[in-house]
């Protein structure tokens, strides 16, 4: 369902697309990863044809939170296996990546050959060179507590941790910019729009860039739709998961 009103970041505006049941990921060139039954399905959708099922490892503790793509592959985070995995586009698995001192990744940006991905419950952000295999820990101004949603700006990416409810800042290069306390009740996930950073408070059920507590989304917080999870990428609608 798309919303009337256009979500304004910068001078750009970006339509806003209600998806029901499912996590909706958006991925460059205007595609979509949509993900079911608790991470264990997910669809391809390349904007031609059928959607492309992508299946790997053992269904029972499969569980798909976050996707990317790396040229024309498709990366995908999974929760349960503690892996990154590529997909070639006919949904075919390329190549498997073990997470083996992570604890429980969370979410995982893709750039320049590195993936940097949140471990939850480790409380730490680790930079992995995916080519390589390369790895080095990240570290704040604070010790990260909960570090559970990454958003990258043009030039910086930023960490939401859910134990303090505190934003991380970073260079591109991984070196700290210090932190700040999330003015909003619930923050629960990021993303970011035309270098803007949103921020979902599911508390509130609304969407509030992240240096406002005015919302610029809200839907009733009594009403059958809750917000779960968003999504953007340059092109594309705001996939917002409810």
């Amino acid at each position: 369902m798309l919303l009337s009103t256009p979500l304004v970041a910068g001078t750009t505006a970006t339509r806003v697309e209600l998806v029901a049941g499912e996590r909706a990921i958006a991925l460059e060139g205007q595609q979509q990863l949509r993900i079911s039954q608790y991470g264990r399905q997910a669809y391809w959708h390349q904007g031609q044809g059928d959607a492309v099922s992508i299946t790997a490892g053992s269904p029972p503790q499969t569980r798909i939170v976050a996707a990317a793509k790396d040229g024309t592959q498709l990366v995908v985070l999974d929760r349960g296996h503690r892996q990154l995995r590529w997909f070639q586009a006919n949904g075919v698995l390329a190549r498997e990546l073990n997470l083996p001192d992570l604890l429980e990744p969370a979410d995982f940006i893709l750039y320049a050959g590195q993936a940097v991905i949140a471990d939850v419950h480790g409380h730490r952000l680790l930079a992995l060179d995916t080519h390589s295999e390369r790895r080095a820990w990240l570290e704040s101004d604070r010790p990260l507590n909960g570090p559970a949603s990454l958003a990258r700006t043009q030039d910086r990416l930023s960490l939401l941790t859910l134990g303090d409810q505190r934003l991380h800042h970073f260079t591109l290069a991984g070196e700290s910019l210090g932190s700040e306390g999330s003015m909003l009740a619930m923050p629960g996930s990021l993303t970011a729009i035309n270098n803007h950073l949103l921020v979902m408070d599911r508390s509130q059920n609304q969407l509030c860039w992240a240096d406002h507590t005015q919302p610029i989304l809200a839907l009733p917080q009594t009403g059958p739709q809750q917000l779960a999870y968003m999504s953007w990428q340059p092109g594309s609608n705001l996939l917002i998961s409810v």
